[in-house]
C-alpha cells in the first residue's frame, strides 16, 4: 500500500474516532443508561477511543517505533525497577492486616481494571507519545534539552489534573495528585527514551492507578497509616534515585535513535 493511501486511511480512522468521541460526550447519558455501570462504561469507551486517536498521530507524525510491541531484555530490565512504585501503590500493610478490604463482585473489579487501562493508554499516548515527543523534537539533542522536555511535559500532565477540583475533590487531594502526576510523568518519559517502547509506560500507569484505587473504589477501610507512608516514601526515594541515574545516562545517540525513526522511514519511502 502506498504511504499516501495509508496516511489517508489512518487520518479517516482518526476523524471517525474523534466524531465518535464527540457524539459520546454529548449523549453519553442516553448511550450508557445503566445506573450501576453507565459512567464506568462511558469512561472506558472515551479513554480507549482517545488513546487510539493519539496512536494515529504518533504513527503519522512522531516516532512510530515506540508503538512496536518488540522489546528486549535490556529494555525490560530498565523498566522493571520502576514497577515497584506502581505495585507499592496498593496498601499492602493495611490490606493484609485487615484494616482495608475489597468486597466488590469480580465484574466490578474487572471493569475498574479496564478503566485504569483505558486511562493509562490515553494519557500515555497523549502526554508521552504526543506532547513530550513533540517538545523534544523541537529542541537540540543535549542532556539539558531532554531534562526540560521532560519537566515541561510532566508539568502539563500534572496541571491538567487540577480539573478534578470541579468534580468535587478536595483542593489538598488535587494538589497532591498534581505533584505525584508530575513525578510519574517524568519517570514514564525516562522509560520511553531508554526503551523506545510506550507500552511500558501504559502498563506502569495502569498498574499504578489500579493498585492505588482498587481499595477505595471496590472496597474500603484504612489506607494511609504511618507504616504505609514510611514504606511508600522509602520505595519512592529508591526508585527516584534509579530514574535520575537513568536520566543522566541518556546519550545523544539514544535520543537520535528514538526521534529519527520517522525520518528514516520517510527516506526509505522516497
Amino acid at each position: 500500500m502506498k504511504p499516501i493511501i495509508k496516511k489517508r486511511i489512518l487520518l479517516s480512522c482518526a476523524a471517525v474516532w474523534f466524531a465518535a468521541l464527540l457524539v459520546i460526550e454529548l449523549f453519553h447519558t442516553k448511550i450508557f443508561t445503566s445506573e450501576v455501570y453507565g459512567e464506568t462504561l462511558y469512561s472506558i469507551t472515551t479513554r480507549f477511543l482517545g488513546g487510539f486517536a493519539c496512536m494515529v498521530f504518533i504513527y503519522l507524525y512522531s516516532s512510530k517505533k515506540m508503538l512496536s510491541s518488540k522489546t528486549s531484555l535490556r529494555a525490560f530490565a530498565i523498566f522493571l525497577p520502576c514497577m515497584a512504585v506502581a505495585i507499592n501503590n496498593f496498601p499492602f500493610i493495611t490490606y493484609f492486616s485487615g484494616q482495608a478490604y475489597i468486597d466488590a463482585e469480580p465484574k466490578r473489579i474487572l471493569l475498574y481494571a479496564a478503566v485504569c487501562l483505558g486511562v493509562g493508554l490515553f494519557e500515555e499516548m497523549a502526554f508521552r507519545g504526543c506532547i513530550f515527543t513533540v517538545i523534544l523534537q523541537r529542541r537540540k539533542r543535549r542532556w539539558v534539552d531532554v531534562f526540560w522536555s521532560i519537566a515541561i511535559s510532566s508539568a502539563v500532565f500534572g496541571i491538567v489534573h487540577l480539573v478534578n477540583i470541579f468534580s468535587g475533590a478536595s483542593p489538598a487531594a488535587v494538589i497532591l495528585q498534581v505533584g505525584y502526576s508530575f513525578l510519574i510523568g517524568g519517570m514514564c518519559s525516562v522509560i520511553l527514551i531508554k526503551t523506545s517502547n510506550i507500552w511500558y509506560c501504559v502498563i506502569l500507569h495502569a498498574v499504578y492507578n489500579f493498585a492505588g484505587g482498587v481499595v477505595p473504589e471496590c472496597g474500603g477501610g484504612a489506607i494511609w497509616t504511618m507504616p504505609t507512608v514510611i514504606l511508600t516514601a522509602v520505595v519512592a526515594v529508591i526508585v527516584a534515585v534509579y530514574v535520575v541515574y537513568q536520566l543522566i545516562r541518556i546519550t545523544p545517540d539514544e535520543i537520535e535513535r528514538f526521534l529519527n525513526e520517522k525520518k528514516a522511514d520517510e527516506q526509505n519511502n522516497n
